[in-house]
């Protein structure tokens, strides 16, 4: 039987992740953990830059649940409801400093992550049988604009300033 290799997070890893974070068109990066789309639970180191823009959707599958754990910088979780209205009683400010490490999202759940600062999140995400289909994996929100729209920045200048108000 072929057995992958033990993986370590160290502190190397988490500022190659954010370098490459930095230089992606997309200001972020992901690193996965797991073996291939096959696996049911995917795991991943996933940096974020401040100005990445995370287009609120959700996990419609009762595998889905998705969690977050911040192993470094501040980031919001922004909370929706069906309209598109930040749920403030359930959004949170993720940082370390402050004592709050991260979520878990039942699906179902509208949501999105503002990046603060440079933040690196563990997240968790479980999948159906058969793995990740991309088809399948999320549902995006159709009260928010396509990643790289033009409408983007604007809604994301919105998200931002929401975020600012959990803190």
């Amino acid at each position: 039987m072929n057995q992958r290799p033990i993986q370590t997070i160290t502190n190397e890893l988490l500022d190659e992740l954010l370098v490459r974070a930095r230089s992606s068109s997309r200001l972020r990066s992901i690193h996965c953990l797991h073996s291939g789309d096959w696996e049911h639970c995917h795991r991943m180191l996933n940096a974020l830059t401040p100005g990445t823009y995370v287009r609120p959707h959700r996990h419609d599958s009762d595998h889905q649940s998705e969690a977050f754990i911040l192993l470094r910088g501040k980031l919001a979780l922004l909370i929706f409801d069906e309209e598109g209205n930040v749920d403030f009683s359930s959004s949170r400010t993720l940082s370390p400093a402050d004592g709050l490490f991260g979520m878990d999202i039942p699906p179902r759940i509208w949501h999105s992550l503002v990046a603060l600062e440079d933040a690196i999140i563990y997240e968790v995400k479980g999948h159906p049988a058969g793995g990740f289909v991309l088809e399948r994996d999320k549902n995006f929100a159709t009260w928010s604009p396509e990643e790289g729209s033009l409408e983007s920045a604007a809604y994301l200048k919105k998200m931002e300033d929401a975020a600012r108000r959990l803190a």
